[in-house]
């Protein structure tokens, strides 16, 4: 851009700039950051600190009350919590471990003793181990669809999906067209669909088979992505997975500002204004660590470039219904179950005993994906929560009808974060314009688990693109 066209675009910037606001930031020279931050979600807070570490100066400003995005916990009395957000570290999550090690916080194994339930046409099936009980048949067309679709996966270039062999034909297609071309078997193709869409959060007609497959690459595997013992669901966190992100916040709580919603960006010849109506300051660099869709939400000036606005506008986050039933006691283990379930046919699609170690009461929860949880959704909070439950007895017995507390959530209610575990784009848009997905523009850089190369969902994904993020604004600087 020339410098003329450039000073052009300025000038209208600052007449976008509350007067008041705008002023204030005249006057004072020395409220010039070397970054600014917006979110502070694990990405966010991530970056922040190792530029903090770098001795820059830098200000975090998060839309919402608390810390975490995507991770989010929460105290039941004393010694119990639940997870209402993000909660699983595992196999490769290295930098996860290392921050929960470093805040002197404790994972514990996810709870998988017992026998699991496969419930399937109104029955349920009890089994052990990884594989359940679909039949001989289904199983070899299941694990022929598995090697298949992991096969594909393993030839996807981890850092440039976009490149690899036929992109724009994989791209073009669903996963579930995929799979109806691949799988003749019904029960096989109705466990993939539940065990993708689970990873993806949703439908996989809506999915392109690009995607998928460099989701499943970024994890390792379709497989891995679903796994507990020795998979990406090994741990949970003692005390919830925000506390990694409430730990990040304490070393740093003085250049975090709440409730702060980002409204506009806009880039000048010599530095950038970040801020909205009533709060705006000038900056080197910004580190925008929001989901792509809330990025809707801010006024970009000038206009950020073409590729990027396609993958903003295309971008669709997930959509999960994560519920916990709390009870005095986890009375299935006493008749020998693990607490976990898989169902084909249903709504209630998957529960896991997430119940706190040591702890008397017991703890059923639910990931529900897709157009399932968006169905649910659409309930009454009294009818949603009488249903999930209806579910629960239905394989845990009447018991499961009276917990002694109830509660459900979903991301896609957040204004300020719209969905989880990640979002995805429309078929065609990420062959043609993902090497954008992180790409800088101008003083601009990306984070957030959506623009990780490695683990995209996961809040390993999120550690890993603020450091990236982080890294680009120490070198530009």
């Amino acid at each position: 851009m020339q410098r003329k066209d450039f000073i052009k675009k300025a000038t209208l910037a600052f007449s976008a700039i509350p007067f008041l606001s705008f002023s204030k930031i005249l006057q004072d020279n020395d409220l010039v950051y070397d970054a600014v931050i917006v979110g502070a979600g694990l990405s966010g807070l991530t970056a922040a600190r190792q530029l903090s570490k770098a001795g820059k100066k830098i200000l975090v400003v998060e839309a919402q009350d608390r810390v975490g995005g995507r991770t989010w916990s929460r105290a039941i009395g004393d010694t119990d919590f639940i997870d209402i957000g993000g909660q699983w570290i595992g196999k490769g999550h290295n930098r996860m471990y290392e921050l929960v090690a470093e805040a002197g916080l404790q994972t514990f194994p996810t709870y998988a003793k017992g026998t699991n339930i496969l419930r399937l046409e109104n029955s349920n099936k009890r089994y052990t181990g990884d594989v359940p009980p679909l039949g001989i048949i289904s199983l070899l067309q299941t694990q022929r669809g598995l090697n298949q679709f992991d096969r594909m996966a393993s030839k996807i270039l981890l850092e440039t999906p976009w490149t690899s062999k036929d992109a724009a034909y994989l791209d073009s297609i669903s996963v579930g067209q995929w799979m109806e071309e691949t799988l003749s078997n019904e029960k096989a193709r109705m466990l993939i669909r539940r065990a993708a869409e689970g990873e993806l959060c949703q439908n996989i007609d809506d999915i392109s088979l690009l995607q998928a497959l460099s989701s499943a690459k970024a994890t390792g595997s379709l497989r891995q992505a679903e796994k507990v013992e020795d998979g990406a669901l090994r741990d949970r966190i003692l005390g919830g997975a925000q506390s990694v992100s409430n730990f990040l916040y304490d070393q740093m709580r003085g250049s975090v500002k709440l409730n702060c919603p980002v409204s506009f960006v806009h880039q000048m010849e010599d530095c950038t204004l970040v801020g909205n109506d009533e709060f705006a300051v000038k900056t080197k660099k910004v580190i925008v660590a929001v989901p792509l869709p809330i990025a809707k939400k801010i006024k970009f000036t000038p206009e950020l470039s073409m590729q990027k606005q396609k993958l903003i506008e295309s971008m669709k986050m997930g959509t999960v219904l994560k519920t916990h039933a709390i009870y005095n006691k986890a009375f299935w283990r006493e008749e020998g179950l693990s607490g976990m379930m898989t169902c084909l046919d249903e709504m209630v699609e998957l529960t896991v005993d997430n119940s706190v170690p040591g702890s008397e009461k017991g703890i059923i929860t639910s990931l529900i994906h897709a157009d399932r949880a968006k169905a649910l959704l659409q309930l009454s909070d009294r009818d949603r929560r009488d249903f999930v439950l209806k579910a629960y007895a239905e394989v845990f017995g009447t018991k499961a009808l009276t917990p002694m507390h109830y509660t459900d959530y979903s991301f896609t209610n957040n204004p300020w974060i719209g969905g989880a575990y990640s979002g995805y784009f429309d078929k065609g848009i990420y062959s043609q314009f993902g090497e954008y997905l992180s790409k800088p523009i101008g003083s601009i850089h990306w984070a957030g688990t959506e623009t990780s190369t490695l683990f995209k969902g996961f809040m390993e994904g999120a550690v890993l693109s603020g450091e990236r993020a982080a890294q680009e604004v120490l070198t530009a600087l």
